[in-house]
């Protein structure tokens, strides 16, 4: 397995319970007491042992062995702490990118990350399997069963009915435990950890989006939840359907969040926070911004974080701005300033980097914007990502303060089931992982939806939610619009709430993101600079 091809962000680190971590001394921004970690802000803080032994688990899980660990801090100037963990087993790997107020946090996130992914691939392809079509399932499982793919954003115009044969994973309904079964694809994080495709194919690429890991199951299923709410949420408002909408900071009072934004406008970053979207009540935010000297690939970083307590919401996705910044000079930046940092062991790690395996439109997309001028990037970047349109005070948005995981995954269940969603749990980690007090998840929502943009991805909700918005130029209720036009998969419940059948341009859909599929979709770590040192090119 090669590292997934993701959003321009990770997936949000995985936090532990007790918030985790290594007293990592010299890695420390400013320190080096190996047992005390500094904010970017500059206070010190002592290590946590607790953090540390929670990273103890996340590391014998993994394997120390198949560990290359170091800190990111140093490829941006800012110094809010990110930290990388790659993990490689045989032939299966992956990359862990971590945030956080401190080294010691971050590094556990990076491995949290490791954590999703190493377990997924080690128990997805020996996973339990059924085969067949919708229309065989239901009649031999019961409806009730078995997942209507129509619910999970199919890609619009896909070749699919109730009688095209697909291979099954089983979920579990989290409200009664029941077992349900899901299309495997959907299930999946990456095409390496899928079975034997069935006769035709998979329906769509898989995509990590639900993932989730911690110290027990509440945390990783309500991480791995809160992560669909923010990509459902935000898919159709920004990136490069930016809908503009700032959040005025005016009642701010978590102390972390303060001393980071602190840290970034010290560095001469401005920095703007949105709104993506309020829908179950959840403040759905998104961070940009750009400062002196960025490339487009630093001035387009994103921090994105949805969750019931606002304050916890930007905590969140500032901290993930700032590592943002980090991650995507150290992903696609020049290979020199990667082997400065990098222990000797990540030569081995750059060397086995394929950019042969990549998605061609992702890679070709990413080397496209590596060459590009900034008279050229630029105009657009500020057209998109940085505009600003509306402004809506932080302290309008709804919040609930929640205490423990517990509380939480029964408070976002509880907004999801309010509104007649389910949450599907596939759980990743085996008896004996979590015995040993660790927990990963994949969790599906079935009616939330990611990856329009990308992939064509689209239900009843994004097809709604594109009328609401008024883009004719892109979806369309009723007859046929023209040649071009591709049907929207909708269940018969979602066909008369619509009023008829829907139909998304997907040509027009590309042309939207055409200039900017890097924000959405990322090829593998260095692929981009490999290419370039190939054809001579070099990074401006």
């Amino acid at each position: 397995m090669t590292e997934p091809t993701e959003p321009t962000e990770p997936a949000e680190p995985a936090e532990p319970a007790e918030p985790t971590g290594h007293p990592d001394g010299p890695q420390g921004v400013g320190g080096t007491d190996p047992a005390v970690t500094r904010h970017p802000g500059g206070y010190d803080t002592p290590g946590d042992p607790a953090l540390a032994a929670v990273t103890d688990r996340f590391v014998g899980l993994l394997g120390a062995d198949n560990l290359v660990e170091f800190s990111l801090t140093p490829f941006d100037h800012v110094g809010v702490p990110v930290w990388q963990s790659w993990w490689s087993e045989g032939e299966r790997t992956s990359g862990g990118i971590g945030y956080g107020p401190t080294q010691q946090r971050a590094r556990v996130g990076a491995l949290g990350e490791c954590v999703e992914h190493a377990t997924a691939a080690r128990s997805l392809p020996s996973s339990r399997q059924e085969e067949g079509s919708l229309a065989e399932l239901r009649a031999r499982l019961g409806e009730d069963a078995v997942v209507d793919p129509r619910t999970l954003g199919l890609p619009a115009g896909a070749d699919f009915d109730d009688d095209r044969p697909l291979v099954w994973w089983p979920t579990r309904r989290l409200r009664d435990d029941a077992t349900v079964w899901a299309p495997a694809e959907f299930v999946a994080s990456s095409g390496g950890e899928l079975p034997a495709p069935p006769p035709g194919g998979w329906l769509t690429t898989p995509v990590s989006n639900g993932l989730g890991a911690g110290s027990t199951r509440a945390q990783a299923v309500s991480h791995a939840v809160l992560e669909i709410f923010q990509r459902d949420g935000n898919g159709l408002t920004f990136r490069a359907l930016d809908a503009g909408r700032v959040v005025e900071l005016d009642e701010v009072t978590d102390p972390s969040t303060l001393v980071v934004l602190g840290a970034l406008r010290s560095a001469g970053v401005d920095v703007t926070v949105k709104l993506g979207a309020t829908d179950f009540g959840v403040p759905n935010l998104y961070v940009v911004g750009t400062g002196p000297g960025d490339d487009v690939v630093v001035a387009t970083a994103c921090g994105e974080a949805a969750h019931p307590d606002r304050e916890v919401a930007l905590s969140k996705a500032v901290l993930e701005f700032a590592s943002a910044r980090a991650r995507k000079a150290f992903m696609h930046g020049p290979l020199d300033r990667v082997h400065e940092v990098a222990p000797d062991g990540y030569d081995a790690v750059i060397a086995a980097m394929r950019p042969e395996n990549e998605e061609q439109r992702v890679l070709d997309a990413m080397v496209g914007w590596l060459r590009m001028p900034e008279e050229t990037w630029r105009p657009l970047v500020y057209s998109t990502v940085l505009r600003r349109d509306t402004t809506t005070a932080f302290s309008s948005l709804p919040t609930t303060t929640v205490e423990g995981h517990d509380a939480l995954l029964a408070d976002v269940a509880g907004r999801l089931a309010a509104e007649g969603f389910d949450i599907l749990v596939h759980d990743l980690v085996d008896e004996r992982g979590a015995d040993a007090g660790v927990q990963a998840v994949k969790a599906i929502v079935p009616g939330l939806e990611v990856e329009t943009v990308a992939y064509g991805r689209i239900g009843e909700r994004n097809a709604a939610r594109l009328v609401a918005l008024g883009r004719d130029d892109l979806m369309r209720v009723g007859e046929r619009p023209g040649e071009g036009w591709s049907q929207v998969h909708l269940t018969a419940a979602g066909r008369e709430r619509l009023g008829s059948d829907a139909w998304l341009d997907r040509r027009a859909v590309d042309a939207v993101a055409a200039d900017l599929l890097p924000l959405y979709r990322e090829p593998g770590r260095h692929t981009a600079q490999q290419v370039l040192s190939a054809g001579g090119g070099a990074r401006v």
